[in-house]
């Protein structure tokens, strides 16, 4: 890992909350169980993945800019709609 890398994600550890930190450490701690390839992944480990993303997700602060265009709304103009 680059420096510059390591740098960005230490200043990113100190931006987070306790709870932002322990979700954090948990998600790495699956990741050392979790298989390497994916095709070992199973279809139900590969929706329950799905699912806990979208989940966290849907809890991210939605913040519109004073211009009004949301992240919604310009993935919508990019990528159209779901």
């Amino acid at each position: 890992m680059a420096q510059q890398d390591f740098d960005t994600i230490i200043q990113t550890l100190h931006r987070l909350t306790p709870g932002e930190k322990l979700a954090l450490i948990e998600r790495l701690a699956h990741s050392l169980q979790a298989p390497r390839a994916v095709d070992q992944v199973s279809a139900v480990q590969q929706r329950e993945a799905l699912r806990r993303l979208r989940h966290a997700l849907a809890t991210l602060p939605v913040h519109n800019p004073e211009h009004g265009l949301s992240n919604r709304d310009h993935d919508r103009l990019l990528y159209g709609d779901p």
